[in-house]
C-alpha cells in the first residue's frame, strides 16, 4: 500500500471515529423535545394520571399519545440506570412523578414498578421519594 493511500484509510478511518463518538455522545440523554410539559398541570388533572397510567400499563401503545409513548418506550431504563440518561429537566421531573404516584396512587405505582423496575431500584436509591 502506498503511503497516500495509507494516509487516505487512516484519514477515513479517523473520520468514522469522529462520527460515531459523536453518535454515540447524541444518545447520552434521551430527548428533550418535551421538557417543557406542564407535569404540574397533568399531574393536577385526574383524568390525564389515570391515561397515562394506562398507557404504561397496556401491553400496546392504543391509550398513550405521543408524550406516554416516549416515556414508555424509556421508562424501564430510566427507572433501572437511576435516570442516568435524563435530561435536567428529566431528573427532576422523574422524581417528582414517582413521589406523586407512591403517594396519591399507590396500588398504579406498584404496577409500574413491577413491570419497569422489578428490583424496585430506583425506589431503593430513592426511599425519600415514598414518604
Amino acid at each position: 500500500m502506498s503511503r497516500s493511500t495509507a494516509a487516505a484509510v487512516a484519514t477515513a478511518a479517523a473520520l468514522l471515529v469522529a462520527v460515531a463518538a459523536r453518535a454515540a455522545l447524541a444518545q447520552d440523554t434521551y430527548s428533550s423535545r418535551f421538557d417543557d410539559t406542564d407535569l404540574d398541570a397533568i399531574l393536577a388533572d385526574e383524568g390525564r394520571v389515570d391515561q397515562y397510567v394506562r398507557c404504561f400499563l397496556a401491553e400496546k401503545d392504543d391509550d398513550c399519545d405521543e408524550v406516554g409513548r416516549r416515556v414508555k418506550a424509556v421508562l424501564a431504563e430510566a427507572l433501572t440506570t437511576d435516570c442516568a440518561k435524563c435530561t435536567e429537566r428529566q431528573k427532576v421531573g422523574l422524581p417528582k412523578t414517582v413521589r406523586f404516584l407512591a403517594r396519591e396512587r399507590p396500588d398504579a405505582w406498584e404496577q409500574i414498578q413491577g413491570k419497569f423496575d422489578p428490583k424496585r431500584r430506583y425506589a431503593a436509591a430513592h426511599p425519600e421519594l415514598s414518604q
